[in-house]
């Protein structure tokens, strides 16, 4: 485990009574697996995707800046993202796009590929999922 990975830097705000939005909860447990109560919160959560040897990192970076970060956002994804150096020893999970046999590339990693999540979601599975709210 690299020194990001039990960090996760997470803001939780109250929305405001004239947002409106459903809530992102998903699960594949439960049909249909998603929530149709109101949002009340909105969450946004920094945590660790990946980690990269360097040879990903920069594949990561290229792919990025040509344009998939925007493809992903228009998908509903989170494309923000930071790569930071990390020290303690973890092996890189990049997995070609092209991979037929989808096993990680295995080298030693020396960076993380750190994203942002952000997403709305109702009291229950805000607190459900373990995020701090204030009522």
């Amino acid at each position: 485990m690299c020194e990001y990975c039990n960090r996760t830097d997470v803001n939780v705000t109250k929305l405001d009574d004239d947002e409106e939005s459903a809530c992102e909860w998903f699960s594949e447990e439960e049909s249909p697996g998603s929530c149709h109560k109101a949002a009340a919160y909105s969450v946004s959560a920094w945590y660790v995707e990946d980690h990269l040897c360097d040879a990903h990192k920069n594949q990561t970076e290229k792919e990025m800046e040509e344009g998939l970060a925007d493809f992903l956002e228009g998908a509903g994804f989170s494309s923000q993202f930071e790569i930071r150096p990390i020290k303690q020893g973890e092996t890189c999970d990049y997995i070609a796009p092209t991979a037929t046999d989808w096993k990680p590339c295995g080298k030693k990693a020396t960076h993380a590929k750190y994203v942002l999540d952000n997403s709305v979601l109702c009291a229950e599975h805000a607190v459900q999922m373990g995020y701090e709210t204030k009522e």
